[in-house]
């Protein structure tokens, strides 16, 4: 019996090959921990980039004056000025005629920038009310312009 015990364990070869398999679950789990942690490490870097010089390219300045942006002013009292005529004040009753100016210019010129600033004390709502009908009206580039802090008013 001996004999038929060592040539059954003679048969049995030995696997010399690395189970790969807690290796791959290691590395699902480490992948996971990093895709959970990887937006929090980037939500806390904050940098300070250098400032550079503007460099006044004339294609681009050409560019800009062609595409000059349309700016609608609300003044203190809560009037409309434009900037194609600033002299012509606008009142409540000549909004609708304003706004469909805009709409006109910007179905004409989809790239053309329409900027609404008004005056500090100007009423917001007003302010508020343009911006609002213009983007219900289809006008996408619409902006508030404001002036930076420290700047001469």
């Amino acid at each position: 019996m001996q004999i038929g015990f060592r040539s059954q364990r003679q048969k049995k070869r030995l696997i010399a090959e690395i189970n790969v398999v807690p290796y791959v679950d290691v590395t699902l789990v480490l992948l996971i921990i990093f895709m959970v942690t990887a937006p929090i490490v980037q939500q806390a870097v904050t940098v300070n980039l250098p400032q550079t010089p503007e460099i006044i390219d004339k294609k681009q300045q050409q560019l800009d004056d062609e595409t000059t942006p349309f700016v609608i002013t609300v003044t203190e009292h809560g009037r409309y000025k434009t900037s194609e005529q600033p002299d012509i004040v606008l009142g409540n009753k000549d909004l609708e005629s304003l706004v469909a100016e805009v709409i006109a210019r910007s179905q004409l010129n989809r790239t053309q920038m329409i900027y609404i600033q008004g005056d500090k004390v100007a009423p917001y709502g007003k302010v508020l009310h343009l911006f609002v009908l213009l983007k219900a009206n289809g006008v996408g580039n619409v902006s508030l312009l404001t002036e930076p802090e420290g700047g001469d008013s």
